[in-house]
């Protein structure tokens, strides 16, 4: 059978179509509107067998309360299996409306009020967003910035995990772009072990990483974190399906799997039959899409990388091992915390801004590359346009 190539140049439009990235009120409209490169969706087309799947189901006509098939839970222990080594079992799966769901749901089963919970920032906001919403404490353990990577500080994680109920992590790490080493990811996994807290990994964007680099999940490095991991995955980054708002939860503790679904049912209802339909279909036939798209994508960050030595060096680059999000350092352009946001709005695009994610300087942005190239390139051009004005004008 041969392959199918996929087009990730080819432009899809994707004003009008209620898209919260490009909605209107975020970006305007007409000649003034702002590129944007903010909200973590991709711009690409899903997969030809996941939208052909979703025709099917549209053409039977019925859209009614369904549950996960043998099939679509058996899709999605495969995937792991396969591309990540980790031997999940679909009995250990609970899908979830999103792992957003999936944070606050295990928040709530396994702490109580006035609990603390250890993040290491920058994180990605609602992992302190659901912490501190249903009443528990967030202890920050900042990751440190060392040679322009971020790495653990591991002496003030093992002092500040003392007392914790729970750790919250992020691998990839959203918007660091840390793809963890089996050593770190072992160091903080017998830490935890040590103070008995439990782990929640965050690892929706583990299919995404670079340059030969392999995503490890934590819960697969022995059965000792396994049994003490709650491990959050989706479809969405990979084929471009985030609004069909489903997760693929493994938890393989019989004992926390039944209070993490107790939770669930006080909270959610199931998901949608298209999101199931969308996941099985992604799990099933999309590998050679996930392969494209990650060469395509690091073609992408390849290009940001090398734009930004030849022609903006007030911006430093944060170098992206996953995802297909960049993070900036632009204390170079000599402006306020304050001065950023309007900037990069004056400049024309709209960025995710960096005190969103508690980092401290104000001095970050994040950039999202899930882009066509030539929507990428544009975006630059403005920036650089920008910035030489302001050189212009200093």
């Amino acid at each position: 059978m041969s392959r199918k190539i996929y087009d990730f140049d080819e432009p899809i439009s994707r004003v009008g179509q209620n898209s919260a990235k490009w909605g209107e009120e975020y970006i305007g409209s007409g000649s003034d509107m702002l590129l944007p490169f903010w909200v973590a969706d991709t711009d690409f087309r899903a997969p030809d067998e996941v939208n052909e799947a979703l025709r099917v189901c549209v053409d039977h006509g019925i859209y009614g309360y369904v549950r996960p098939s043998a099939s679509c839970l058996q899709a999605a222990a495969s995937w792991q299996q396969r591309r990540h080594g980790f031997q999940a079992k679909p009995e250990w799966i609970t899908v979830t409306p999103g792992i957003d769901c999936a944070m606050a749901t295990a928040v709530q089963a396994f702490t109580e009020p006035g609990d603390k919970i250890l993040i290491n920032t920058p994180i990605y906001d609602p992992f302190f967003e659901v912490i501190e919403k249903n009443d528990r404490v967030t202890v920050d353990s900042p990751m440190v910035l060392t040679n322009g990577r971020y790495e653990f500080d591991w002496a003030d994680f093992e002092a500040k995990i003392r007392g914790c109920r729970m750790w919250m992590f992020c691998n990839p790490q959203n918007p660091e772009g840390r793809c963890f080493t089996e050593k770190e990811l072992r160091k903080a996994g017998e830490i935890c072990g040590k103070y008995g807290v439990w782990m929640l990994s965050d690892e929706i964007h583990g299919d995404i990483v670079y340059d030969g680099r392999k995503h490890i999940p934590l819960a697969s490095l022995s059965e000792e974190f396994c049994g003490r991991t709650i491990t959050c995955t989706s479809p969405s980054k990979t084929f471009s399906v985030a609004g069909t708002a489903a997760s693929v939860i493994f938890i393989e503790n019989e004992t926390l799997r039944n209070r993490f679904r107790a939770a669930l049912s006080k909270n959610s209802p199931g998901v949608s039959c298209l999101s199931l339909v969308a996941m099985e279909a992604a799990y099933t036939c999309g590998d050679d899409y996930a392969d494209q798209l990650v060469a395509y994508l690091q073609g992408n960050r390849d290009y940001i990388l090398d734009y930004l030595r030849k022609y903006l060096p007030q911006i430093k680059s944060i170098f992206p091992e996953a995802m297909f999000l960049v993070w900036l350092d632009c204390s170079g352009l000599g402006l306020d915390a304050a001065e950023l946001p309007d900037f990069f709005k004056k400049a024309g695009v709209r960025l995710s801004m960096g005190d969103a994610y508690r980092e401290r300087s104000g001095q970050f942005v994040r950039l999202n590359f899930g882009c066509t190239r030539e929507t990428l390139t544009a975006g630059l051009a403005r920036i650089r346009k920008a910035v030489e004005e302001l050189v212009k004008d200093n």
